[in-house]
């Protein structure tokens, strides 16, 4: 697999060193204001994004280009704009990227939950001001996940009667960057090797269009001895993506899940470890104003080790097997006053539990705003 890896880049480099210049340059910038009970809130530039990108059409037809992100960011805010440092070569046959690339199961499956106008990339904006999330191993409320890692390869074949077909292949997530986990953190599993694979069906049927798509994402366990005396063998990494998008005109419906089972766990654990989650929503279009509503629910329970591992005070210490959970009802807002400039509202109540019926938990009440300039 190494020489695969080194085969392509120095195709990719080969073919660039012919190439002229080519160059365009995009980004954005956002402001957010938020306010409610059991929150910080405040004006805050969460974060600014610059892209550059290249490409070009090589004599051959095929067309080689790239990009790369600078984030100026917080520690919060740079996790809700992810970057994508990478290279790709586009044929009739399939578009090859390589570097910190999003996988299928981000392309092929439909955000759902940043539909709702103040979403965000991963309808996580109320996280900036409401930071009580007791059910995600690093990733809030998303279906999807990010891969970080500059030795990754993702294949993306062309659509085929209406389906589309990806896979990607990352050597060891063990070296994830700083902004872009996927859901490891240090007292959770690592894993090793990972495969990524997703379909995506879109059609149409009497005044309605539909895009339908699956991922699966596999990894090998790593031995990690966070929290424990010894080494312990963890689970492999095994996750199920699913969604549905439905548009009718005007109207926008969303329905998306993911399941991880016991993938954050030891194999050890006589309690597994569990992690799912699922999101619904709807927007209605007119014209630049735009109206969303939206719920986003997800579990979690810790396996023996992990919660072994819980520090006193980091980590809720309810005992292991508890169900935790996170729930979110939203409302929003948007509006395009064009020119690449929006705006948006967006009402979030949240409920947070770690199980325990002696522990109260705060039930935050967002109200946020913002303006976003994409250029």
């Amino acid at each position: 697999m190494n020489k695969i890896l080194i085969t392509i880049a120095t195709l990719v480099a080969f073919t660039l060193s012919g190439l002229a210049y080519a160059q365009t340059v995009t980004g954005q910038m956002q402001r957010i204001i938020g306010v409610g009970d059991d929150v910080d809130g405040g004006i805050a530039e969460q974060f600014t994004k610059f892209i550059i990108s290249a490409d070009k059409t090589a004599d051959n037809g095929w067309v080689v280009g790239g990009a790369i992100s600078i984030v100026t960011a917080g520690t919060t805010g740079a996790t809700y704009a992810p970057s994508t440092n990478h290279m790709y070569v586009q044929t009739d046959a399939m578009t090859v990227n390589i570097g910190n690339t999003i996988g299928p199961m981000i392309s092929l499956l439909s955000p759902v939950s940043g539909m709702v106008p103040g979403g965000g990339i991963d309808a996580g904006y109320q996280f900036l001001f409401d930071g009580g999330n007791l059910a995600t191993w690093g990733v809030q409320g998303r279906e999807a996940y990010y891969a970080n890692n500059a030795a990754k390869i993702d294949i993306d074949l062309p659509s085929v009667n209406g389906f589309t077909v990806g896979v990607s292949y990352t050597p060891s997530m063990e070296f994830n960057g700083p902004t872009q986990t996927r859901q490891q953190a240090a007292t959770t599993a690592k894993h090793g090797e990972t495969v990524e694979v997703a379909v995506k069906y879109e059609g149409e049927s009497e005044g309605f269009s539909y895009a339908i798509g699956v991922g699966i994402l596999n990894g090998n366990a790593q031995s990690e001895s966070a929290g424990t005396a010894a080494a312990v063998t963890n689970n492999d990494l095994a996750a199920f993506g699913a969604s549905l998008k439905i548009t009718m005109g005007d109207l926008a419906i969303g329905l998306a899940g993911f399941d991880n089972g016991a993938s954050f766990g030891a194999s050890t654990d006589a309690i597994k470890a569990r992690n799912s989650g699922y999101n619904l929503a709807a927007t209605w279009a007119m014209g630049n104003i735009t109206l969303g509503a939206g719920y986003s629910h997800q579990e979690l329970v810790r396996g023996n080790r992990a919660q072994d591992a819980a520090a006193a005070g980091a980590l809720p210490d309810a005992a292991a097997g508890n169900v935790r959970s996170d729930s979110y009802t939203m409302l929003g807002i948007g509006y395009d006053m064009g020119g690449g400039i929006s705006t948006y509202v967006q009402l979030s109540d949240n409920n947070h539990t770690d199980g325990d019926h002696a522990t109260d938990e705060a039930d935050p009440q967002v109200l946020f705003a913002g303006i976003s300039i994409g250029f």
